[in-house]
């Protein structure tokens, strides 16, 4: 039944693909069954549709190869995508997903054509995964609104006084060397590291990580919130609760505190990354970043 789907599908694409299929299933079957009249029919149908897309894919990306030597990595991965029939939304998140997770430019196509596996005979090896993945998240990105973060690096600011409990007060003295990074509502600070996309996710990535992959069982994604945007009298459940009336952060679960009394020279308004989850209200949200993180994978005596 998927073989007759997708044959039937193609064959509303292009009418020359359906009359290669029809000559090349009528030579094969002529030519099969002289030689073995017991091969069921519909085993030497499926035969030659898989041959006759197979060289169909090849000659449609082979259109792309023509200019192979003026296009760049990225390119040619795209139009591969494209030759398979992901659409130019799902090409770019698919691309965007793996450069994300490390792999290099010049090894994107080969990377993707290993995840495509035996595409012509429907021998996935990952590929239609990740695509579903990929379509998933542009999906759940449909109607949310971008908003804007400020990130301040630690030369802009330093620690001026301490309150009540003894941690210090941050004190902002330059806006100059902050940076804005646009994201989706309903991001958590950490994933805008980890898997942002937009202008100057990069540069946050250099100051800001996540060992413990956002389960709250390190401090490395620690930052300092504006104190205009931070609110001590209502804790994260709190604002959690009214997500509708956020217009500040809240203080920090007991859980949370404990992880942020083992990060990097922690203060006041210290909170962790991973549990900021941006609303439409903390648009404009303003984030200092400490210098310098704590990692306790660091201080784990690893056996030889």
């Amino acid at each position: 039944r998927l073989i007759g789907a997708v044959f039937s599908s193609a064959a509303q694409q292009s009418s020359f693909l359906t009359q290669s299929i029809s000559s090349a299933a009528n030579n094969n079957i002529s030519l099969i069954c002289s030689q073995s009249s017991f091969i069921p029919f519909v085993l030497v149908r499926n035969t030659a549709f898989c041959y006759m897309l197979n060289n169909f894919n090849r000659r449609r990306f082979s259109m792309s190869k023509d200019d192979s030597s003026t296009q760049s990595p990225t390119q040619q991965t795209e139009a591969f995508l494209l030759s398979l029939g992901y659409s130019n939304a799902i090409s770019k998140g698919i691309i965007d997903a793996l450069i994300q997770n490390g792999i290099p430019h010049s090894s994107l196509l080969s990377m993707v054509k290993g995840l495509a596996g035996r595409y012509e005979v429907g021998e996935d090896a990952g590929l239609e995964a990740l695509a579903a993945s990929v379509k998933k998240e542009l999906e759940n990105e449909q109607g949310k609104e971008k908003l804007k973060v400020w990130f301040l690096p630690s030369t802009g600011w330093s620690s001026d006084g301490e309150d009540d409990d003894g941690f210090g007060i941050p004190a902002i003295h330059s806006m100059d060397r902050a940076f804005a990074v646009e994201v989706h509502e309903g991001t958590n600070l950490a994933d805008i590291a980890r898997f942002g996309t937009s202008e100057n996710c990069d540069v946050l990535r250099e100051y800001l990580e996540c060992a413990c992959n956002g389960i709250m069982a390190c401090s490395t994604c620690h930052v300092v919130v504006h104190p205009e945007w931070f609110d001590s009298s209502k804790t994260s459940d709190e604002v959690a609760a009214s997500v509708d009336e956020q217009t500040k952060i809240g203080t920090p679960s007991e859980p949370e505190q404990d992880m942020i009394d083992l990060a990097f020279e922690p203060l006041s308004t210290s909170r962790l990354g991973c549990q900021i989850t941006l609303t439409k209200a903390l648009d404009g949200l303003v984030i200092l970043l400490p210098k310098s993180s704590n990692n306790l994978m660091d201080d784990i005596p690893f056996d030889d």
